[in-house]
């Protein structure tokens, strides 16, 4: 379905009130009938800038902002629900938006509130207690005005779903009406957590909630960015280099510019785009550039081969006298293994994984004529990267990009790398023709040029006591580093250590006395990703005694990717579409 964007405006009423958090500013907006977008509401009327989660209309309306990205987990759903139950909302009159790119309000708690990042399954974990405190100072805010409006103690009034109940006299007033004359204190309440509601007064969390994005997704009306279509929007697609750090060296396009519907060849930093009229047009000229560009040498990977390469990171991890970081340590894990009646040894191995989200990637941008502003739709699992990325790389402020964040077909951590590349795509090519682009990348497309979990290497010893107890833990993992390449702004922030890679590595939650685990980093230059997912042996299987020498290997093969392997691919690929060609040019969107 081809949906056509005008505008994504929102009509609000003409009073409301809202609330801010982290600072937790407060504000009441005011104007007649204005149409305005949640996000420039979000920053007030006055000089002071203002981003609230909650908005509450006179007629009852109440508007909850969502931090995090929606990819089919329900997370558009189960972050606003956790704050209605602590304001007392009534769900039936809650309405849902995407919170504005701001980190400083929005941000995730897991990643210190630095960036608003949808990923590693923590949304609710990490908004759970900021959201339900949020949501009873609010509640608060209303009954300390229906208190004073009644000239009763606040300690005899309660609520019920979207109304404020004084028991004594029978009275009652809506949260639309405490609307219309509510005053908002600079300074929030206080909310301490005994204040919080105790689980078995919940009247939305744990219960049966429809998600509020389901019925759109059902009836077809759901918009994702590959639905979109901007008026004077070309389409766009990307030969990317079959090695990371690579680029084109010669472009020989005379041929393919000849092709219908193509407008524009465009020499890209990391390949080479083609700007046509329609998406096949695009997909036809870009398989053609494949037996038309050379590709320099520059990148690491070249050459690297995923089958040797498992066998030396096997080979690392076993070297007990080899180079490794430590990791964790609790203990004296080597001195122990000196006095361990039994040792068990073992190696496990994970190959390459493809994300494989349904939907495929793809992006819309268009950057304004003096490239001074870009307006962007995509689905992705970071607000704050969207923004940031395309801001840096056409020199503006981040506040001049402006993103239109929409449902995702999965994700799975492909969505959330800082470079964006498929958004980033979308940004280049629209910057070089001046004209709004669509960038779609097939599934081949995104197969050759995924982020893979990389290749990993397990070696793990467990040293016994006499019973059979379990006294020393030692565990050497060889795996290419993830952290530098998938977000490298993190990565320095904890100090060089790759959490990414490492995640799960220590054993926590077990009692064992003696205990290390060492990181033996290695640096391929094949492009990496997390959540994938862990890289962490997803294939368990039993050591025996080595005193008897048996040793054991498990292999999980759930993917063969090389460098070598993927041009091979390629160049099958093209003969077999070459022939396929003469009854016709198809292409997956």
């Amino acid at each position: 379905m081809t949906k056509h964007i005008r505008s994504l405006n929102t009509r609000l009423s003409r009073r409301q009130v809202m609330t801010g958090a982290v600072g937790l500013t407060f504000a009441i907006a005011v104007g007649a009938d204005s149409r305005t977008r949640a996000d420039a509401l979000a920053k007030g009327s006055g000089e002071k800038a203002l981003s609230p989660w909650v908005s509450i209309a006179e007629d009852g309306t109440i508007t909850l902002m969502s931090p995090a990205t929606e990819m089919g987990q329900g997370s558009m759903t189960s972050l606003p629900l956790i704050i209605a139950e602590e304001l007392d909302a009534d769900w039936q009159k809650v309405r849902i938006v995407p919170a504005p790119p701001n980190a400083a309000i929005y941000g995730n708690p897991a990643f210190g509130g630095l960036m608003m990042y949808t990923a590693g399954s923590n949304a609710v974990t990490a908004y759970f207690r900021p959201l339900r405190t949020f949501g009873a100072q609010v509640r608060r805010v209303l009954l300390n005005n229906a208190a004073k409006h009644w000239g009763v103690p606040v300690d005899e009034l309660t609520t019920e779903p979207s109304v404020v109940v004084h028991a004594k006299s029978g009275r009652r007033l809506t949260y639309g009406e405490i609307a219309a004359f509510a005053e908002i204190p600079a300074k929030p309440p206080e909310i301490k957590p005994e204040d919080l509601k105790k689980p078995a007064q919940f009247r939305l969390i744990s219960k049966d909630v429809m998600r509020t994005e389901l019925p759109s997704k059902v009836n077809g009306s759901a918009t994702y960015s590959i639905d979109v279509r901007v008026p004077g929007m070309l389409y766009g697609a990307v030969l990317r280099a079959p090695v990371e750090g690579s680029a084109p060296h010669k472009i020989d396009d005379a041929k393919v510019k000849a092709l219908a519907g193509v407008t524009s060849i465009v020499r890209l930093p990391h390949g080479v785009g083609v700007i046509a009229e329609t998406p096949w047009a695009a997909f036809m000229a870009r398989e053609e550039l494949t037996h038309s560009v050379t590709w320099t040498r520059t990148g690491a990977a070249w050459g690297f081969d995923s089958d040797q390469g498992l066998e030396e990171f096997a080979v690392e991890a076993k070297n007990l006298q080899g180079r490794a970081a430590e990791w964790s340590r609790q203990g004296d894990a080597r001195g122990e293994f000196n006095k361990a009646a039994s040792i068990i040894e073992a190696e496990y191995r994970c190959d390459y994984a493809y994300h494989a989200q349904m939907e495929p990637l793809n992006a819309v941008a268009a950057v304004s004529p003096a490239g001074d502003a870009v307006e962007i739709w995509a689905g992705t699992q970071s607000q704050t990267t969207a923004t940031e990325t395309p801001a840096k790389f056409l020199d503006i402020p981040p506040e001049k990009v402006e993103l239109h964040d929409l449902l995702m077909g999965g994700g799975f951590g492909r969505r959330g790398n800082r470079d964006l590349d498929f958004i980033m795509d979308a940004v280049m090519l629209s910057k070089e023709v001046g004209r709004p682009v669509k960038v779609i990348w097939t599934r081949e497309d995104d197969v050759h040029n995924g982020r893979f979990r990389p290749i990993s290497a397990h070696y793990l010893r467990a040293g016994l006591d006499a019973s059979g107890k379990m006294t020393a833990w030692h565990h050497r993992v060889a795996v290419d580093r993830i952290g530098p390449y998938y977000e490298p702004v993190l990565f320095q922030r904890n100090g060089g250590r790759d959490n990414v890679a490492m995640l799960g590595g220590e054993p926590r939650g077990y009692d064992v006395p003696h205990q290390l685990v060492e990181h033996v980093y290695r640096d391929t230059g094949v492009r990496t990703n997390p959540f994938a997912w862990n890289q962490l042996p997803s294939q368990q299987v039993r050591g025996r005694d080595i005193h008897r020498r048996d040793r054991v290997e498990a292999r999980h093969r759930s993917a063969r990717v090389s460098a070598r392997a993927a041009q091979e691919h390629s160049a099958r690929l093209q003969s077999s579409r070459a022939r396929s060609a003469n009854g016709g040019v198809g292409a997956q969107a």
